[in-house]
């Protein structure tokens, strides 16, 4: 049985809530609050849920998606979420939950993230929030960059070479989605994040998650929007065949050239590529913004799946953050 929300709030609330004053955190909450479409959220995850009214009702849609809102905008484990949503009174305004009822067991919401990757409807959560900032206007369709980031795993598993893949043996405690890298000439174990940003609104369109020795050219074809007027990306996507096809279909090729041996890059090149860089650039912010603002420097779980439900949360509230600062002026 599907919980439902109560809109009912008790006397203490409403004491509360006649203060003038607000926090910084409280302020973005219930800009979060106002800008976000909840009932078509909910919609969308209630398929996960048996069509049955027996049983006890189940954590309402909305508050366990509020729940994960916080864990990822803060960097909270699911006990540190639970204490949180105890102690913090903008926390509990934000999910909607009253003094006189009880804050949901974080296990019930680890369950519930669990519950949103068996159903496999993370992707269509994302393309909702994309939707609703298409009805703002605010997807320019300009441009698209195009970009990714290592993530070192949580755990690197132990003489991981001589553990066979299907092996009975393998540790739940160890991470064996993540594989290795080379960068820079210093050595990665992790993930690999890929995004697609709009041109001028810095609005992520796409997203992919990979293990970390995935090259970020096989990723190009399918990071492309199709109804973009150039696309840029850095030397990594470099191929004359894709340009070849770029600009077959009437799509502006801001791939920075890279020299190979015996045809060294030319001075015009080189400035080219210069002017090319100051608009691709843009597409590291979100990147910046997930590693020193929401602690997104090392990957919080032990598998695929799990990490990338992570990923594609911290690019929905990326959006949801620039969609407000777009459209809503206080």
């Amino acid at each position: 049985m599907i919980g439902k929300q109560n809109p009912q709030f008790s006397i203490l609330d409403g004491a509360l809530n006649s203060r003038k004053k607000r926090c910084r955190t409280e302020t973005l909450l219930e800009k979060i609050n106002k800008f976000v479409q909840w009932d078509k959220l909910e919609a969308l995850c209630t398929g996960m849920y048996r069509d049955t009214k027996r049983g006890h009702p189940s954590l309402p849609i909305v508050v366990a998606l509020k729940c994960l809102f916080l864990q990822f905008l803060y960097n909270l484990g699911d006990p540190a979420l639970e204490d949180a949503l105890i102690d913090r009174l903008s926390f509990q305004r934000f999910i909607g939950i009253s003094f006189d009822r009880e804050i949901p067991d974080y296990s019930t919401i680890w369950r519930f993230r669990d519950r949103l990757i068996k159903a496999n409807i993370l992707t269509t959560i994302f393309e909702e929030i994309i939707r609703e900032l298409d009805e703002y206007g605010v997807i320019l369709r300009k441009g698209t960059l195009i970009d990714a980031t290592i993530v070192q795993a949580a755990r690197k598993p132990k003489n991981h070479h001589k553990v066979p893949e299907y092996s009975s043996q393998k540790s739940a405690q160890q991470d064996y989605d993540a594989k290795a890298t080379k960068k820079g000439g210093t050595m990665y174990y992790g993930y690999k994040g890929h995004i697609a940003t709009d041109e001028g609104s810095n609005i992520i369109r796409k997203t992919i998650f990979t293990p970390a020795n995935v090259h970020d050219s096989r990723e190009l074809d399918t990071l492309i929007c199709g109804d973009e007027r150039s696309v840029f990306a850095d030397k990594a996507y470099a191929d004359d065949d894709v340009k070849r096809k770029l600009r077959q279909k009437g799509v502006y090729c801001g791939i920075l050239d890279k020299g190979r041996r015996g045809r060294q890059l030319t001075q015009k090149q080189k400035h080219t590529n210069k002017q090319k860089s100051k608009v691709r650039n843009a597409v590291e912010r979100p990147f910046a913004h997930f590693k020193k603002l929401m602690g997104y420097v090392r990957v919080r779980y032990v598998n695929l799946e799990r990490n990338e439900l992570h990923f594609t949360f911290l690019c929905i509230l990326h959006n949801i953050r620039r969609g407000i600062a777009l459209t809503m002026t206080t």
